[in-house]
């Protein structure tokens, strides 16, 4: 571990932390790169039809579109990187390390991004439309970009493809998933601009003629990306690896007795989900705001963006977890441990020793926990937390029995597809175990109470006083003044 610990195994665990900001911020950044598509496409239509009323719409569509990209857009990305930074400081240090040239273009393409946005609004009126128009077409080409860039890197950290053998950028950015992805973004950001631009519209009269209108042009950018959108998930799934399409058909990687109940299984049904929601929201929509314009109200356009946000969190936590064990697969398991670092040396050696950044006062078994376990698990109550997963094991022993599986080969390992190995010594192994059960069963009778000190430090051994057996030791309880005797086993 070569970075400090953001100590989280006690909330809702790292997993949700970037889970829910990410779903937040993709709501609203593929919004930004929808909407700046659909303000000069329909700012075109509009000056080419002499249509004035859709001129003032789009003013007070680009007001509402800036608050909400320039601010809260802006939060949730440097939320993003905050999570990110804290969580998985390996797996960040080295996607800046790998593709170091495209976050440099992904920066200089989105301050131009930012500049042109507050150019377009502020130009209204005081612009020559031809000028106002094609600022609004760099915003367009710029956030896009933006969207490219950022997509070959999200690609790349479930299908490196040939990078991990040639390390050549240009394979590891254009990698197998890297079209079909950038598919899917681009209709959903089409498909979000509508769903905001029917929450604007829906505020106007309900028996205007123009409100209609509005709303029969913006499906002609929802109902297309909808359908689109349905083929282009299914050309994703067709190019991710066989093992990533095992382990989501199977509904669990080794479908080995308890383990098929939990994390592959969750997938199948949320990827299941997104493509109902897909289908299901663009019926909603044809339906409530093509043919029934008049009854569209307010909140049946949350409505569609609610179910919007489904898809999004399906999607984006489908492929999350489908690059476990990994956090960069083929590179990198989730908890920062290169794959190099448990093939070329034996599982079986002291992790403790090779951490840098260790948690002050803190035992062996928690320092192994914080290590390899804190970046997918809580203890208690958050994502993925161990109490239910171990918490009916009715002493360490069996914990240690279950953990100590992760250590073996993977045809004697059927964790192996959606866990990483476990590295650590015997002794720190049985640290861990020890500590994961204190930790789910405090003071249970007044035993298994874990120390905070170092376990590799041994208990004081003072001999016994006693002239007429000298081997019976005494050994000092940490939580008491008292004593208890151990008394040494007769000869026979």
């Amino acid at each position: 571990m070569d970075y400090p610990a953001w100590i989280l195994s006690k909330g809702i665990g790292a997993g949700w932390v970037i889970g829910l900001i990410a779903t937040f911020h993709v709501l609203v950044s593929h919004f930004a790169v929808g909407g700046g598509i659909f303000m000069p496409f329909t700012e075109a239509w509009a000056r080419k039809n002499n249509r004035e009323d859709v001129i003032d719409f789009l003013k007070k569509f680009s007001k509402f579109f800036l608050i909400l990209t320039n601010t809260f857009g802006a939060i949730t990305g440097i939320g993003i990187w905050f999570a990110i930074g804290l969580v998985s400081p390996q797996a960040s240090a080295s996607l800046i390390r790998l593709f170091t040239f495209v976050w440099a273009t992904e920066w200089a393409v989105f301050l131009v991004e930012i500049i042109s946005l507050i150019f377009y609004y502020y130009g209204w009126d005081k612009m020559k439309p031809h000028v106002h128009q094609t600022i609004g077409w760099i915003y367009a080409i710029t956030s896009w970009l933006s969207l490219f860039t950022i997509n070959g890197i999200l690609t790349f950290m479930l299908t490196p493809g040939g990078w991990t053998k040639s390390h050549s950028l240009f394979e590891g950015f254009f990698n197998p998933a890297f079209w079909p992805a950038l598919i899917i973004r681009t209709l959903v950001c089409i498909a979000l601009a509508g769903i905001y631009a029917t929450f604007v519209i829906s505020k106007m009269d309900e028996n205007s003629k123009f409100r209609k209108e509005l709303l029969a042009y913006v499906s002609t950018w929802m109902i297309p990306a909808y359908i689109l959108l349905a083929g282009a998930l299914i050309w994703y799934f067709t190019v991710l690896p066989p093992q990533v399409i095992e382990n989501l058909l199977s509904g669990v990687a080794g479908g080995v007795g308890a383990a098929s109940k939990g994390t592959m299984a969750v997938v199948s049904r949320i990827s299941l989900l997104g493509l109902l929601v897909t289908v299901t929201t663009g019926l909603a929509f044809f339906v409530s705001a093509y043919l029934n314009p008049r009854e569209f109200t307010s909140r049946k356009s949350l409505i569609l963006l609610s179910s919007m946000a489904i898809f999004i969190f399906a999607y984006e936590d489908t492929r999350e977890m489908l690059r476990k064990p990994f956090v960069i697969r083929d590179y990198m398991f989730s908890n920062g441990v290169l794959l190099e670092a448990t093939t070329k040396k034996p599982l079986k050696r002291s992790f403790v020793a090779e951490m840098r950044f260790k948690p002050a006062d803190s035992s062996v078994g928690e320092k192994m926990f914080v290590g390899q376990c804190m970046s997918c698990h809580t203890m208690k109550h958050g994502y993925r937390s161990l109490d239910k997963r171990l918490g009916d094991r009715k002493d360490a022993e069996s914990i240690y029995q279950t953990i100590s599986i992760m250590q073996k080969p993977n045809e004697e390992n059927p964790y192996h597809k959606f866990m990483p190995p476990l590295i650590g010594t015997e002794d720190e192994v049985r640290a861990l175990s020890n500590y994961i059960y204190t930790s789910l069963h405090p003071n249970e009778d007044g035993k298994n109470k874990e120390s905070t000190e170092s376990e590799s430090a041994k208990p004081e051994i003072k001999p016994e006083t006693n002239k007429q057996d000298s081997k019976s030791q005494i050994i000092p309880k940490k939580d008491s003044k008292s004593a208890v005797m151990i008394l040494p086993t007769e000869k026979k």
